[in-house]
């Protein structure tokens, strides 16, 4: 557990079909005993996150849930007091759990207990009070006035009940947020501020200055109208939700916006964490959270001298052997697709993908823009809006109109890291061909669903027939490349200390040269989002490292769909069971 209730949509357990056949009277007590501990787990975070239970859960009911008794609010208030118990909770929960024995439970327990044991024992480790304040809640990235408009402008609604509690919900933005900008006051105090201050204040003004003409509220007022109430009950609950958007959610983020104001001319760490008493320790446990391992720092620093030194030399053969692709990239001479919508790169792919991806029968979709104060603002190309665990209907891809041409290969990749193959086929396929709930919610690695995604949308460019493979292979390999440098400078900001001079100087040594002012621009966006980046890439290089170790070892048995029925195959989880699951794939097939 982190030090506040966050908005994640991915942080609950669920009940297992378990099988005990062939098992002792001892090993059934204790593998009854896992069910109903997973099972409770389950329920009591439904019951205390509102937002989590509304997101994932369309009836909640249906899985024991009592909705009634659930408090319908933004999650606890940010203070030392809930943090510390909080702590003790998560304490509670691993003694409890440290008493089962993992060879007792079944071949699907203990798959449950794996993930457990990877996600809760580092969270447990997170929440210790020695890391008092080095949480970053208006981080630039993922800080909470980034999440709340995304949350707002997706929020579902069902029935009239779901109303009143959206209203009940913008109402708590702003007690909410006044909780945190107290927090981080307290946290400027004693020392541990690193934010990004002028990047959270250009994203808060975008919002302030929509008002009351404000996308977010529109499309939240739009919702109300899908309910087809009659015109006086539509009436009212729109003036209802006006009113607390006005009262609640726009001063909460001129609250944001003065405290940054406020900060500027106090002391911010504008290093790494390195620079904090517990800051090296503190980032290994955060990088370790985001690459789904528990790998060092010092591992994924080797991890990352490979992946660069064969990227570059893959990218160095390319250019060799094939001078005209280095001429067209030298030149900007990118190649673009024929496609002229969203709508028909992700029908292409659908197309074309089936024949490499073990099959799901619920492909069927729908594509809306982003939010347009999230798509002026964010920088946010696409995303892939994450279904209730009941919900068997049409997925939904959120696009930004404002990225730039259809016919660009990166708008290509970009929707098949957040459609097909990516995160939309991904989902459907967890949720149609796996039954653990837990799996399914609870399971929450992050570095597996981006680096599948990154897989995916790098593996997509082999539809692209009219495109030169040597282009498509230089653009790839470069772009790994170039993140897996930002990794490795990431490492060096928060862990060795890097300043912005010895992350010029690595660039340079490097081949990668930026000006001073994009210099800065990174360094600053680095040092304020720790192991921001790590999920996508190491992730990416985690897939790549267990493909090329199966196709080295079966040769011509090798088949890309087996392939990825075997990283699929247990959802989303830390790597160590999908190198299980793959090294069983090559057993089974040589």
């Amino acid at each position: 557990m982190k030090l506040f209730k966050k908005l994640s949509l991915l942080i609950m357990s669920g009940v297992m079909a378990l099988s005990f056949s062939g098992c002792s009277k001892n090993y059934i007590d204790e593998q009854q005993k896992f069910d109903a501990f997973i099972k409770d787990e389950f329920k009591n975070k439904i019951e205390n996150d509102y937002v989590t239970m509304h997101i994932l859960l369309q009836n909640p009911e249906k899985f024991g849930i009592d909705s009634k008794k659930v408090k319908v609010s933004l999650g606890e208030r940010a203070n030392l007091d809930n943090q510390h118990k909080s702590y003790d909770e998560q304490q509670k929960l691993w003694k409890e759990f440290s008493k089962f024995n993992r060879k007792h439970l079944t071949e699907e327990q203990q798959i449950t207990y794996d993930i457990f044991n990877y996600q809760e024992g580092l969270n447990k480790e997170l929440a210790n009070p020695k890391f008092d304040y080095y949480e970053q809640v208006f981080s630039s990235m993922k800080g909470i006035h980034y999440q709340l408009p995304t949350l707002f402008s997706d929020w579902t609604l069902r029935n009239e009940q779901d109303v009143k509690d959206l209203i009940t919900l913008v109402n708590d933005v702003l007690p909410y947020v006044n909780s945190l900008i107290s927090y981080t006051k307290e946290q400027a105090n004693k020392g541990y501020l690193m934010i990004d201050i002028d990047s959270v204040i250009d994203y808060c003004n975008n919002i302030i200055q929509s008002g009351d003409q404000s996308s977010i509220l529109s499309s939240m007022l739009a919702s109300i109208d899908q309910l087809q109430f009659d015109e006086e009950a539509a009436s009212n609950y729109k003036k209802e939700l006006t009113k607390a958007f006005q009262n609640s959610f726009l001063p909460a983020y001129q609250n944001i916006n003065n405290l940054m104001k406020e900060l500027k001319k106090g002391k911010n760490n504008t290093e790494g964490l390195a620079k904090f008493k517990y800051g090296k320790e503190y980032y290994e446990l955060l990088l370790q959270s985001n690459i789904g391992s528990t790998k060092s720092v010092k591992d994924v620093d080797k991890m990352m001298d490979q992946c660069i030194k064969n990227h570059m030399n893959n990218l160095s053969s390319t250019l060799m052997f094939h001078p005209e692709v280095a001429e067209i990239i030298m030149n900007n001479k990118i190649p673009t697709t024929n496609f002229k919508s969203y709508d028909e790169i992700l029908s292409f792919i659908q197309k074309n993908f089936k024949d490499d991806f073990p099959n799901i029968s619920n492909l069927q979709y729908n594509i809306t823009s982003i939010n347009k104060e999230i798509a002026s603002s964010s920088g946010v190309s696409a995303y892939f809006n994450i279904p209730a665990l009941d919900d068997k209907g049409i997925r939904q891809l959120r696009v930004n109109p404002n990225t730039g041409d259809i016919n660009k290969i990166s708008t290509y990749q970009t929707v098949a890291h957040e459609g097909f193959p990516g995160h939309m086929y991904q989902f459907g396929y967890t949720y149609e061909n796996i039954h653990s709930l837990y799996q399914k919610a609870f399971s929450d690695n992050l570095a597996y669903a981006e680096g599948y995604a990154v897989y995916a949308q790098f593996y997509a460019n082999k539809y692209l027939k009219d495109i030169d493979s040597n282009v498509l292979e230089a653009l790839k390999e470069n772009e790994i490349l170039s993140y897996n440098l930002i990794i490795k400078a990431d490492i060096g900001i928060h862990y060795y200390g890097w300043s912005l001079q010895q992350f010029q100087d690595f660039l340079n040594n490097e081949g990668f040269a930026l000006d001073d002012e994009s210099a800065k621009q990174q360094y600053f966006q680095l040092q304020a989002n720790p192991a921001a980046f790590a999920p996508y890439y190491v992730g990416y290089e985690e897939f790549l490292s267990l493909k090329e170790n199966a196709k080295d070892k079966l040769k011509d048995k090798f088949i890309d769909k087996d392939f990825h029925t075997a990283i699929l195959k247990y959802g989303n989880v830390p790597f160590s069971i999908v190198a299980s699951s793959v090294e069983d794939y090559i057993n089974q097939t040589k």
